[in-house]
């Protein structure tokens, strides 16, 4: 018997989920027969109508046995690369996946049915929209169903969005720190004090906690209480034009939270910066780079900053600045892949090449870093030997642009961090470099500045 791997993850306490050879099997245990079909109809219905948003299963099996009460579905589904997770993406993702899931949600209602669990690990975001895998989260649409999905989106789309733009706080921060696990009380944020549906929403939310709060903490009687009120109840379904209400509530109140188009960010203007001549040496030798390596890998650059817009072969663009980042976000079709994350904080802790965002899970071997190594040396205090020992680890080609210790940019760089800082080619980075690289090409772009093509010597 072959073995597979089991996959351990949050929310899996009525599921498996296993994988072999880049296909993953998925059972989901069921409260009744109704549960089953909403799934198989579910699937059919998205496939029909939104077939750019669903993940089609290879194969489904269910379970229907109705004397010892027992109902179950398993499905199949390929390995989907490079797998994104959400603590890497932008707040303009975020605002795209959540219109996907509206939209799904607006077909389903269509049937009676809906999506009950509504977070973003439940999508492959390697295409901007995100394409639906969690298959098992499509339930009959009741009162109780709509309710969790609204509780979820609530902790997964509409907070982090509010937080964004209020606070200037990533999503991608927002998940890194696990804070849609928190209770968040938002009453204090301006757009809650000047939105009459988004005040509703608030009081709605701190009742809801409330009231949670106060059931943790009551006595098993009335535990047990609220258990019999419960099951004396039927389940009450919502109506179709019912239905179609709430979709529409939820996309105009959405609609509300899309990031705003911004050009505040320096790096925006970050051309602005060099004289024309130095701009366009660098952005050929890139375009060099990228013709040359464009077939053998995917393609990053890191630190991206706008600087390689137009390079259509770049497959993944990586900046820490939010403004830049949603800015790219918005340029870029939705097969290009945007994330938002401390480059610094990746090359000196991320340790596991698997799940690693600078090289996503593995899948792009190639890398442009360009206006950057200065900025993660010095001002972010990333060490020397850290950054080429973790660039190593990742790619097999590399152009760098290393700027002179006399490049103005440098100068200030040093000058702000008040610390003593060996800026030297010859005597501090190349010979660190040659640990690990051959260096192919040498091209220099201004007085202070050159550009260098690196070999990894490790895959000879």
């Amino acid at each position: 018997m072959v073995k597979t791997n089991k996959i351990r993850k949050l929310g899996t306490s009525s599921s498996k989920v296993n994988k072999l050879k880049g296909i993953f099997t998925k059972k989901h245990l069921l409260n009744s027969v109704s549960e089953l079909n909403a799934i198989i109809r579910g699937i059919e219905i998205l496939a029909e109508k939104l077939p750019e948003t669903i993940e089609y299963p290879i194969s489904i099996k269910k379970e229907n046995n109705s004397k010892n009460n027992s109902f179950s579905i398993t499905y199949q589904q390929r390995e989907l690369k490079p797998w994104i997770k959400a603590e890497w993406i932008t707040g303009e993702q975020l605002f795209q996946v959540g219109l996907t899931i509206i939209k799904q949600q607006a077909v389903l209602f269509e049937k009676g049915l809906c999506l009950i669990d509504a977070r973003p690990e439940n999508y492959w975001l390697a295409k901007s929209h995100g394409v639906l895998i969690d298959l098992g989260s499509i339930k009959p649409l009741t009162k109780k169903n709509l309710l969790s999905y609204e509780t979820d989106f609530k902790n997964n789309f509409t907070n982090p969005l509010i937080l964004e733009a209020e606070l200037n706080l990533p999503v991608s921060q927002y998940f890194k720190g696990k804070i849609n696990s928190t209770n968040i009380n938002l009453w204090g944020i301006n757009r809650n004090l000047v939105s009459i549906s988004f005040m509703k929403d608030a009081l709605k939310n701190n009742f809801i906690n409330f009231i949670s709060n106060l059931i943790s903490s009551s006595s098993p009687e009335f535990i047990e209480f609220l258990n019999l009120e419960s099951d004396s109840q039927k389940e009450v379904n919502i109506s179709i034009k019912k239905s179609r209400g709430i979709v529409k509530k939820m996309k105009k109140k959405f609609n509300l939270l899309k990031p705003k188009i911004k050009n505040q960010s320096n790096w925006n203007n970050y051309e602005n910066f060099h004289d024309k001549e130095y701009n366009s040496k660098k952005l050929r030798e890139i375009k060099k780079f990228v013709d040359i390596n464009k077939s053998f890998s995917k393609i990053v650059d890191l630190g991206s900053n706008l600087t390689t817009k137009s390079i259509e072969h770049i497959d993944i663009r990586i900046d820490n600045d939010l403004l830049t980042s949603r800015k790219m976000r918005q340029i870029h079709n939705t097969d290009k892949i945007i994330l938002q994350i401390d480059i610094a904080d990746c090359i000196c802790y991320s340790e596991d090449k698997k799940f690693n965002p600078l090289n996503c899970g593995g899948e792009a071997k190639v890398a442009v870093i360009t206006g950057l190594i200065h900025h993660l040396i010095i001002d972010y205090g990333l060490s020397i030997d850290a950054f080429y020992e973790k660039i190593a680890y990742l790619y097999r080609y590399v152009l760098l642009e290393f700027p002179s210790p006399d490049d103005p940019m440098v100068q200030l760089l040093i000058r702000k961090k008040n610390e003593t800082i060996n800026w030297d080619w010859n005597k501090m980075h190349l010979p660190l470099i040659k640990k690990f690289f051959q260096v192919q090409k040498k091209t220099n772009l201004s007085p202070t500045r050159d550009i260098f093509q690196l070999k990894n010597i490790q895959f000879d």
